[in-house]
């Protein structure tokens, strides 16, 4: 006999309607199961309630349960012809019949259905094991959050390293715990954070560095009975902000192969070399000129695009605004995520915020 919630059901739920469709019959709150095979004389048993979920073969002759398609040793074409049968229905069955549900704590199961209801995007599990799925902006697929169940041992290890960098100290009782085994789990989110905030928000108490992320623009909090749902879904908002388009843009110039400073300044309303392809009337750009300036200087508007002056594809800028020297330097950008300028680029709506 199959136990199904330490195999096929470790990390999944069964829907009740869906069982029914597939041909489970309901009495008294349990769901059963059973398909004849081998001209009947073998059927296949599963049994479903809310605290037993198990499946067998019944050998029909003497109506005894068949145990060598559970004995891994078993060999032989008779019984490997009736295993093979056996795991197919069961495939079958968690396919149509199931959905993963690897996160277990009312935090985690508060947090995906806040995510579904503001945001109408599923976790999606990326990951054989399911032990992490990740929520993504199902327009340009970036992440927003992950969470994940980890070993307790492996949090505690990564992050005693971080706080003994950092000079910290916590009182968290996990963080002094002294012996694990290898099924002590915790159920943890992880969400993305503009940089210049990480110091602020990193307490070594309900806030950790990023786990299994970049623990410079990355958060982790452990999901319990202590978990403060609410400003976890501030965080969740403020992130998925962070992958929603802006309409603005950084597009980077080097002073020492063109005086862009001179070009702007005299005309006003210019075309500029090569505009991305997603580029519309009425987006933002702001100039960004390399050293020794290393700074955004202009803010433009997009006023006209796909010109062909200089290359297959231009554009049209009015200069909106002149920036005083050091105020959207290049550690500024650093700071909130922006630290490759090498191309234009689209920016995330945090930051196009705080360029006024």
């Amino acid at each position: 006999m199959k136990d199904l919630f330490k195999s096929y059901l470790k990390s999944r739920s069964v829907d009740g309607e869906k069982l029914l469709k597939f041909g489970f019959k309901k009495s008294n709150e349990v769901y059963m199961f059973k398909k004849h095979i081998k001209n009947g004389d073998f059927s296949i048993v599963i049994e479903i309630s809310k605290n037993k979920a198990v499946s067998k073969v019944i050998d029909n002759y003497d109506e005894s349960e068949y145990v060598l398609v559970d004995v891994e040793e078993s060999s032989g074409q008779f019984v490997g012809s009736i295993k093979k049968e056996y795991e197919k229905v069961l495939d079958s069955f968690v396919e149509k019949c199931t959905y993963p549900d690897a996160f277990k704590s009312s935090a985690a199961k508060k947090i995906i259905s806040f995510v579904k209801d503001k945001y109408d995007d599923e976790l999606e599990f990326l990951w054989d094991d399911y032990d992490g799925a990740v929520f993504r902006n199902k327009d340009n697929k970036k992440w927003y959050g992950v969470i994940m169940k980890i070993r307790e041992k492996s949090f505690v290890t990564s992050t005693l390293k971080r706080m003994k960098i950092a000079g910290a100290m916590s009182n968290h009782p996990l963080l002094n715990k002294k012996e694990f085994s290898d099924d002590d789990y915790i159920e943890v989110i992880d969400i993305h954070i503009d940089k210049a905030k990480s110091k602020e928000l990193i307490d070594y108490e309900s806030i950790f560095p990023g786990f299994h992320m970049n623990k410079d623009s990355w958060i982790t909090i452990i999901l319990d009975k202590n978990t403060k749902l609410k400003e976890v879904y501030k965080l969740i908002d403020d992130s998925y902000q962070m992958t929603v388009k802006s309409g603005s843009y950084i597009v980077p110039s080097n002073i020492n192969m063109f005086d862009v400073v001179s070009y702007v300044e005299k005309n006003k309303t210019f075309v500029w070399y090569k505009q991305p392809k997603e580029m519309k009337v009425g987006d933002l750009v702001y100039i960004y000129v390399g050293a020794p300036y290393s700074q955004i200087l202009y803010k433009c508007e997009v006023t006209k695009v796909n010109l062909k002056v200089y290359s297959e594809r231009d554009m049209e800028l009015k200069l909106i605004k002149k920036y005083k020297d050091n105020e959207y330097t290049y550690n500024f950008l650093k700071e909130h995520g922006c630290s490759f300028i090498r191309t234009p680029r689209s920016i995330p709506e945090s930051v196009a915020k705080l360029l006024k």
